[in-house]
């Protein structure tokens, strides 16, 4: 429906006002709902308003708050338009809260609307009504998740609705970008209205952060006089224009790219792409020049990089204020939004080459050297997967060049295998083909985020590639009850090594020669006898298998997209890997 046709809708009760604001809003396509005892008025409203325009407002059932707030988060990395999510009051927020925490790291501006449970006592339409309403009121609901979002408001009266949303909607999507969250109490849902008048406010967020001048310049001086210089960047591809940009800059003054492959912000078929190890390039840089990159090495100490270096860092908050504690030291931080910085950077550098032709000669050296060691790279890639192919249990590097062979220009991956190696492991070179599990690390985005993809983009083909952990964190069969239910057909690939590797990696790097090593005994970390996953992805309609020998992969991968793309069905691949601990 359109906003000029929503600009004066009758209605009769403030939830049906409410969902006028939303439609107005323009962006919103679906309404990712878990909803409650709350939400008889918006379950009713949405029942009266309900249209044939395939564009209207659609809602999505979600068995489960995570994967509704995931799914958010998928549709706008493919998209940017930022979604909505509905829960249930406290227990829905609650639930909700993992995947705020991961919007919230990303930068992605998820609308999540929750019901305040009743507050009156019978006085109001809505008012409480059953026993849970009194034991699920708190006394101050956003408190739960006002750390973790931009903004939180509860709705007072549906007089200012208007004014309401669309702060929510501008303040999500004014950089820094981030998550919003909005209370609606069930009286005001119920509150009867005549009309309502949609605001003609724009919706236009704030502008983009702009680079100061004079930094660019200082930037520009010391990357041209740089012997050794190394760009390092982490999320710069959550903007996939940014990317072009970031090449052209590193081929203008012939600098090689390290990236942590959160999201594709460099092919890594480029000559000057020097992989995913940071700390292994950064200690001969003489300049290093972060990018969209929040932990540029682990610990902050300097011991670990050049003691002339200099340090440029380019962000939207190049000190993370919204960080308790960030040690990392920086000679040029720079606040600015890469996107349209990066471009005011290499119109001075080409500025300033176009007065001195005497680099060209040492940048084209660089250049040979550079390439040298992107291709001595691969080389040692191609060997590492060469010596396990033939493993079983099946080696985690070995699925990972088996999907990396069957992706086309269509696939887009969602990656939350955590340990194991993927992305690091095969040729990513397409924008936004591929995200990473997001920053703060909440796992059990990955089954909720591929189905968000999906939707967003209906041409591609999604591949949810989940340790056998973080499969289990997605609630599981919540995901892929929604995708039966509303036909949404991607693969899932579960590398199963039966253990937390990641905790069982943490006890071994703090204490290499302490018992647990010793013994072989992790206590906390096993996760077998191991689920048949597949059984789960059956029961809500999959195509799955459970595979065991390494030959069987490269087929088994051809069936599963093959149902996906041909029977527009889910597929689930049940992997078995290599123990760990074996």
């Amino acid at each position: 429906m359109s906003r000029e046709k929503l600009k004066s809708l009758p209605v009769s009760t403030g939830a049906e006002a409410f969902l006028a604001h939303v439609r107005a809003l323009g962006a919103v396509r679906y309404l990712f709902a878990n909803t409650g005892t709350d939400h008889g008025p918006i379950i009713e409203a949405l029942a009266k308003t309900a249209t044939e325009d395939p564009n209207d407002l659609q809602p999505i059932v979600v068995p489960h708050e995570l994967a509704a707030v995931s799914m958010a988060h998928g549709y706008y990395n493919v998209t940017q338009k930022p979604q909505m999510v509905l829960v249930h009051t406290l227990p829905g927020t609650a639930n909700a809260l993992g995947g705020i925490i991961n919007a919230q790291s990303a930068n992605v501006p998820v609308l999540l609307v929750a019901g305040r449970t009743p507050i009156t006592e019978g006085e109001l339409r809505g008012g409480k009504s059953q026993n849970i309403h009194w034991r699920q009121e708190s006394r101050d609901q956003g408190n739960i998740v006002r750390e973790f979002v931009k903004w939180d408001y509860e709705v007072r009266t549906n007089q200012n609705l208007a004014a309401v949303v669309s702060r929510a909607f501008k303040i999500a999507m004014s950089e820094p970008r981030g998550p919003v969250y909005l209370t609606l109490p069930r009286e005001w849902l119920c509150e009867a209205l005549e009309s309502t008048e949609l605001s003609s406010d724009s919706l236009v967020p704030s502008t983009k952060m702009q680079a100061d001048d004079a930094a660019l310049e200082q930037a520009a001086e010391l990357l041209m006089a740089a012997e050794r210089p190394l760009i390092v960047t982490k999320y710069l591809g959550r903007n996939p224009e940014a990317v072009p940009l970031l090449v052209e800059l590193a081929e203008l003054l012939a600098i090689p790219v390290v990236q942590q492959m959160s999201y594709v912000n460099f092919p890594t078929d480029h000559p000057l792409y020097l992989g995913v190890q940071t700390i292994q390039h950064s200690k001969e840089a003489d300049v290093l020049f972060f990018i969209d990159t929040d932990v540029p090495w682990e610990p902050p100490s300097r011991r670990f990089i050049r003691s002339d270096a200099k340090i440029i860092h380019l962000e939207r908050d190049p000190l993370f204020t919204g960080i308790p504690g960030w040690g990392f030291p920086a000679d040029l931080p720079i606040t600015g939004c890469s996107e349209i910085s990066l471009p005011a950077l290499t119109s001075i550098v080409r500025s300033k080459l176009q007065k001195s032709k005497t680099k060209q000669n040492h940048f084209e050296e660089r250049r040979k050297r550079i390439e040298a060691e992107h291709h001595a790279m691969w080389r040692q890639v191609e060997a590492s997967i060469d010596a396990v192919k033939n493993e079983q249990p099946i080696s985690p590097l070995w699925l990972s060049k088996c999907i990396g062979d069957v992706v086309d220009e269509k696939t887009i991956i969602i990656n939350e295998t955590v340990t194991s190696k993927l992305a690091d492991v095969i040729h990513l070179n397409r924008p936004g083909s591929q995200f990473g599990t997001p920053l703060a690390g909440h796992l059990g985005w990955g089954l909720g985020a591929a189905i968000g993809v999906k939707l967003g983009a209906p041409e591609a083909t999604v591949i949810a590639a989940e340790g056998d952990g973080s499969y289990m964190f997605c609630a599981p069969t919540a995901c892929h009850f929604t995708a039966q239910k509303y036909h949404i057909p991607f693969l899932t690939v579960v590398y199963n090594n039966q253990a937390w590797n990641a905790s069982l990696n943490a006890a071994r790097g703090l204490f290499p020669d302490g018992i647990a090593q010793k013994t072989g005994n992790f206590p906390g970390t096993d996760l077998s006898p191991s689920p048949k996953f597949e059984l789960t992805a059956q029961a809500c309609g999959a195509y799955a298998e459970r595979v065991e020998e390494p030959e069987a992969l490269p087929g088994a991968l051809m069936r599963a997209l093959k149902i996906v793309r041909e029977e527009k069905r889910q597929a689930m691949l049940n992997v078995i890997c290599k123990d760990p601990l074996i």
